[in-house]
């Protein structure tokens, strides 16, 4: 769904890269079986990083094997999958299909509504496997479209901070002794995920006249830049709490470093910008 929390492949090892497409092959297996094809449509290295991270912070069983699929149908395919893989599957549905009723709500984007009607079965079944985030996401997004529509000059971190939020309980659900650090962490992770999400589409939406928090403050790049370096400092202290050890080089790796190619890639060009955010 966010496109934003992935790795940076040129800090991983080979063996590492290996793991993190087994895991995400995992997830999309997952969401076959769970769901049907149509649904490995909502598939995210997002995702696949929330797997990673309950998996280093808990340890599950995990299943691994070998196989073909319908994306590599010669090819065998090693996939590692844990009890968090289908919780991830159930989240991939439930926030895939919400963010196509945004986008429905936003512009009546076509390829929205296609999906929206590709995922309405899926998500039928995801309610009723996780009906409390079901509805946890539907109250927040509808909140943060308020918001965003909103001509009364909303605090420019609101729809940030309930976007945090929804993440934060998302992450914290069933983590037990964690759930609280779960929580802080999933919430500035989310923060930092709307943030950036608003960066990257600035021109876009400064053109357009849809909402955006950067635009309303008219911030330069550089000033993105640092606003979203408190926030992924936040989320790296959450992270940095957790007694993580397995993957742990690989999670850090989206942590510091992945997090940061589209914005990287959007603002390239300016030197400026890129001294802003060295060294995270």
């Amino acid at each position: 769904m966010f496109g934003f929390v992935v790795a940076s492949a040129s800090s991983l090892s080979d063996e590492e890269k290996a793991r993190y497409q087994a895991v995400y092959c995992g997830l999309c297996r997952a969401l076959g079986e769970r769901y049907g094809q149509a649904a490995r449509a909502a598939l995210t290295y997002d995702l696949t990083f929330f797997v990673l991270l309950c998996d280093s912070l808990h340890e599950p069983a995990e299943s691994t094997g070998e196989a073909h699929c319908v994306t590599h149908p010669v090819k065998m395919m090693p996939y590692a999958r844990s009890s968090w893989t289908d919780y991830a599957a159930d989240l991939s549905v439930a926030l895939a299909y919400h963010k196509c009723l945004d986008d429905i709500a936003d512009d009546g984007s076509l390829t929205a509504r296609a999906g929206r009607a590709a995922l309405a079965g899926a998500y039928a079944q995801a309610e009723a496997r996780i009906p409390e985030q079901c509805a946890a996401i539907e109250q927040s997004m509808a909140r943060i479209r308020e918001l965003e529509k909103s001509r009364e000059e909303p605090s420019p971190d609101a729809a940030a901070n309930e976007f945090g939020q929804l993440l934060g309980e998302l992450f914290g659900h069933d983590q037990g002794f964690w759930a609280d650090s779960m929580r802080t962490f999933g919430n500035a992770l989310g923060r930092f995920v709307y943030l950036m999400d608003a960066a990257v589409d600035y021109a876009d939406d400064e053109k357009s006249g849809s909402y955006n928090p950067f635009v309303a403050l008219g911030s330069t790049p550089v000033a993105m830049g640092e606003t979203l370096s408190l926030v992924a400092a936040d989320a790296a202290d959450a992270f940095e709490r957790l007694p993580l050890e397995q993957d742990l080089h690989l999670l850090r790796s989206v942590l510091y470093e992945g997090i940061w190619i589209q914005f990287n890639r959007t603002y390239r060009k300016n030197n400026e910008t890129r001294d802003a955010v060295a060294g995270l």
